[in-house]
């Protein structure tokens, strides 16, 4: 028999015996389902964003102390690439330079899969400049997030002169 022929055959053996019933030959789809569900779905989550800030009219019976915002994002997110995003900000004036405020965001990764987050934080003010920080809590989306969560810490500047801003985000993301 020619070394080429042996070679076929041999490898056909392998094959036959790999691919048989004998759970000590049979490839275990066990023991890769076993491994798939140690791995940690938990990512370490990080961003940056841009923002474009739109003052939005406010509502019949909303206190004078409440501003209402339209927020556009365009961020480099881990896990979702290149993303924009859109939120609706309420922000209440506790002092003349304190705030607190919320917003529900959605994200929207290169690909179109959606991640919906919610924001509550304070901002501090000096003149038109704004700083502010806090939670962000992440709770599904659509394709690769639909069973999304995560949270990461924000914080940021903004400019009620130039109605932009930006913020950093790191955390994690479960999906």
């Amino acid at each position: 028999m020619s070394l080429a022929r042996f070679a076929i055959a041999f490898l056909g053996a392998a094959l036959v015996a790999g691919c048989s019933d004998n759970p000590l030959t049979a490839p275990s789809t066990q023991a890769g389902a076993a491994l798939l569900a140690t791995k940690d779905p938990t990512r370490p989550f990080g961003s940056r964003c841009e923002t474009a800030i739109t003052f939005l009219s406010p509502l019949p019976g909303d206190p004078p102390n409440l501003l209402r915002l339209h927020i556009d994002y365009v961020c480099q997110l881990q896990h979702l690439g290149r993303t924009t995003g859109s939120a609706e900000q309420i922000v209440i004036f506790t002092s003349p330079t304190t705030t607190t405020a919320s917003n529900t965001t959605t994200y929207t990764a290169a690909n179109g899969d959606h991640l919906f987050a919610h924001w509550t934080g304070t901002s501090t003010s000096s003149g038109p400049d704004i700083t502010f920080s806090g939670p962000e809590i992440y709770a599904g989306g659509t394709g690769r997030f639909a069973d999304a969560s995560g949270s990461a810490w924000i914080s940021g500047t903004a400019s009620f002169v130039t109605n932009t801003g930006r913020f950093t985000a790191a955390g994690t993301l479960s999906y």
